[in-house]
């Protein structure tokens, strides 16, 4: 990734659409897409599920709620609004008419310019105040969306996916993950050798930090062994985000805790639920703050994309069993750095391996409380952002 940041110039409203996808780190599902500018540049997007009920209360909170996202974006003084839906555009532009005059009228009562309201059909696009049905190929064929995804490709942008699985690595990650399920492997002359698992947080440090650390068949097995239950989630969240001293202090009384939590007879979330009612320690409430995207501390981006891209690496290449806490650990990464639809995507994809999933149900529920974290709204949009679109003269 360069340095410099890369500027999409859209010279026409099919190519600011052509660009949003690009800006929000993959396709956008059906529901309202932000697009907050300071000035004529925008980087990034904020969206936002449909309304549940099609009623007036229903579409005066939402675009209260909106207002209230963008409001908090330094330097953020205009926006572009598209609402997408599965619906044929002239059923849409019908149907969400009255949400669209709610969202204008809250924007422009709040002080900021609507540049425009789009809304994205099945068969088609148009602008709210125009009405008139436009191919989707005027989208797709974009100038500024075809520059946009050839800068992607060469950033290698999360967008919710894992990558091809290379299915001759897997087959060794899984003989690898078994051997070390079993503390033991065979060497190359087929005797059993002990085969314990490194420390999971300088073995994590090691993938974050050193490029020639290389991601082989049992430096992912290790990766997936020791990222299969809650505390191993936080763990990893809290190292891709604070570090790594931070993240033993942490493992330590997640430890200490599960060895309490059995001569109890209870579970170590049951045992830190009542230790926290009755004194709360000011670092784990810190860090309790830092998993639901509030608080003062502030994760580190590139560190949070580092790991993004190993877990990606390493999810795609576990065994499917082995893949539903590993993708909750990234779509909380994703949703850290402000990608919330790519989040949606990879969680859909932990409740379809294991509906139970208890860690997967917890964070559909954190998604939708706090939309995106703190940190990702508390910013200027003026300064330090890497891909930028331009809009229209």
């Amino acid at each position: 990734m360069t340095d410099a940041p890369t500027i999409v110039k859209a010279s026409s409203p099919a190519d600011l659409l052509a660009v949003l996808p690009f800006l929000a780190g993959g396709p956008i599902p059906p529901g309202i897409a932000i697009a907050p500018f300071a000035g004529r540049r925008t980087p990034a997007v904020l969206r936002h599920d449909l309304p549940s009920r099609e009623t007036t209360a229903e579409y005066q909170s939402v675009a209260s709620r909106l207002l209230g996202m963008v409001s908090r974006l330094g330097g953020c003084d205009g926006v572009a609004i598209a609402i997408y839906t599965d619906d044929p555009v002239d059923v849409a532009l019908h149907r969400f008419a009255e949400l669209e005059q709610h969202l204008l009228s809250r924007f422009r009562s709040g002080g900021f310019v609507v540049i425009d309201t789009f809304c994205v059909g099945s068969d088609g696009w148009a602008c709210f105040d125009e009405r008139t049905r436009r191919p989707l190929s005027e989208i797709a064929q974009s100038p500024a969306g075809l520059t946009a995804a050839l800068d992607v490709q060469a950033e290698s942008c999360l967008n919710g996916t894992l990558p091809k699985t290379d299915a001759p690595l897997a087959s060794r990650v899984a003989i690898a993950l078994a051997d070390l399920r079993h503390g033991a492997r065979a060497d190359a002359f087929g005797r059993l050798v002990p085969s314990p698992l490194a420390d999971p947080i300088d073995a994590f440090e090691r993938m974050l930090t050193d490029d020639s650390a290389g991601t082989g068949a049992h430096r992912l097995a290790e990766l997936i062994a020791t990222l299969q239950t809650e505390g191993d989630y936080d763990r990893v969240l809290v190292q891709a985000a604070l570090g790594p001293d931070r993240a033993a202090d942490h493992w330590a009384k997640t430890l200490d805790r599960r060895r309490r939590a059995a001569a109890l007879g209870t579970t170590p979330f049951q045992l830190m639920q009542r230790e926290a009612r009755r004194r709360p320690h000011r670092r784990e409430h810190e860090v309790g703050e830092l998993l639901c995207g509030q608080g003062r501390l502030r994760p580190d981006r590139a560190r949070l994309r580092r790991a993004a891209e190993i877990i990606s690496f390493a999810t795609a290449h576990a065994p499917r069993d082995d893949r539903p806490t590993m993708l909750c650990v990234l779509a909380w990464l994703h949703w850290a750095l402000g990608m919330g639809s790519s989040a949606g995507r990879l969680l859909t994809s932990a409740a379809a391996i294991r509906p139970e999933h208890e860690l997967t149900a917890l964070l559909n529920t954190l998604t939708v409380a706090f939309t995106l974290p703190s940190w990702v709204l508390d910013r200027d949009l003026r300064h330090g952002t890497q891909r930028t679109a331009e809009r229209p003269r």
